[in-house]
């Protein structure tokens, strides 16, 4: 760190806060620098967070196999696992649901899609139909590919249900082959000490890398198209603060904990949720906060979490749903109450899954606007302000990670010896 008697989280936001004001001077669209003058800057602006995301993401899938595995392996026998483990599924699923459904209620209450005419959007095909096509698998294909068939594909390119189930393997092999598997195992404990190391290091660099990557991204966002999208906007942001406040409701009665003050220890993590747009980067900062401040048990921590950054996107969600039903009334396609059924189920299946990287949203958004016949090309009308939601999602995303896996902890019980057979 840059300030070591500075607290982390202040040095953060500070950077966050300059950051934004610094993007906000530097846009062409204020007229302090043209574009032609600022654009040799541009990638010297980014590179302390490039560094940053890339040491973080360098460690990301080794760091995501043997936290499962050894998470996994430390339970007591594979009726533990089951225990565990359903009861995150089903957490994250419920969670999930609720925030489809919260996004489908405020869009069809507030009517944002209703600001925007549809004559005045410019439409750019840029081939929509070919690249979704490529993107679509039928459900069968989709179970089978999760099994990685060649870990070098799945590691390049970053398929993280594939990681998640292959670490599940190999914790399995620890949790019945103890014998076997110890000299592996020891392994995978200094690997994992490695990859915790990586992190540390990467800490020190973390206020510039904010600094960095929101000046970037303030300046690549356009206010015209941003002012016009205030609704859409403030839409989502609602829809984002009632998922938080639902978590709040979800800890008070699972834990009897002060919600308040679980936000407070993990204040951290969606400061850099917020600055980075991606789960997955931030996940080793999030394990070592759960097990440092929050002392989590370590089972749980590096189970729940792994799997969280994987399937538990509710921040995402809630956007993909609001987006879904806003595109529909910019372009007057109307949805059924069979239809926002459908919606609740496709958005919550399309979640699970998803690649914890900026962006990656708007892929799964084609397919789900595919499915309801609401024109692919309208995506093109949310580019300008995906990057500044994708921050806010992933911040909520990461925070219901760390909120699972903290409730985890009190109602999850791990089998006595005597009850093992």
């Amino acid at each position: 760190m840059f300030f070591p008697k500075i607290a982390f989280w202040i040095q953060i936001l500070v950077s966050l806060l300059l950051g934004l004001i610094l993007g906000i001077l530097l846009n062409p669209e204020t007229g302090l620098v043209s574009t032609l003058t600022l654009k040799p800057y541009l990638l010297w602006m980014k590179l302390p967070g490039d560094i940053f995301l890339n040491l973080l993401q360098m460690i990301m899938i080794p760091l995501v196999i043997v936290s499962i595995a050894l998470g996994v392996s430390s339970l007591r026998n594979l009726k533990d696992l089951w225990n565990l483990g359903s009861k995150t599924l089903l957490y994250f699923i419920f969670t999930t649901i609720i925030s489809v459904s919260i996004g489908i209620s405020l869009a069809l209450i507030i009517k944002p899609g209703n600001h925007i005419q549809t004559q005045s959007v410019e439409i750019s095909t840029n081939n929509s139909d070919a690249k979704l096509n490529q993107n679509l698998e039928s459900v069968p294909e989709t179970i089978a590919n999760i099994i990685p068939k060649n870990l070098v594909i799945v590691w390049s390119k970053q398929q993280m249900l594939s990681v998640v189930f292959f670490g599940m393997i190999l914790g399995i092999f620890f949790l019945t082959s103890r014998e076997s598997g110890a000299a592996l195992k020891a392994f995978c404990h200094s690997l994992e000490s490695f990859c915790l190391w990586v992190v540390a290091t990467a800490m020190k660099l973390a206020p510039l890398a904010v600094l960095g990557l929101m000046s970037y991204a303030m300046v690549q966002i356009g206010f015209s198209l941003l002012f016009g999208l205030v609704s859409y906007i403030g839409t989502v942001i609602l829809g984002l603060f009632c998922i938080l406040v639902f978590y709040s409701v979800l800890i008070l009665i699972f834990t009897g904990k002060n919600p308040l003050r679980f936000l407070n220890q993990v204040r951290e993590i969606p400061l850099l949720g917020f600055s980075t747009s991606s789960s997955s980067s931030v996940l080793p900062y999030s394990l070592k906060l759960a097990k440092e401040k929050l002392k989590l048990k370590e089972t749980v921590a590096d189970f729940v979490l792994p799997l969280g950054a994987t399937i538990n996107m509710d921040g995402t969600a809630l956007y993909q749903a609001i987006a879904t039903v806003f595109l529909s009334q910019v372009y007057q396609v109307n949805l059924s109450s069979l239809d926002l059924f459908l919606l609740v189920g496709t958005v919550t299946a399309a979640s699970i899954g998803t690649a914890a990287t900026p962006g990656v949203g708007l892929v799964i958004l084609a397919s789900i606007l595919y499915t309801f016949h609401i024109p692919i090309e309208g995506i093109t009308i949310l580019f300008g302000v995906d990057r500044f939601l994708d921050m806010c999602r992933t911040s909520v995303n990461l925070t219901g990670d760390l909120s699972c896996a903290f409730i985890m902890d009190h109602i999850w019980k791990e089998t006595k010896p005597n009850e093992e057979n």
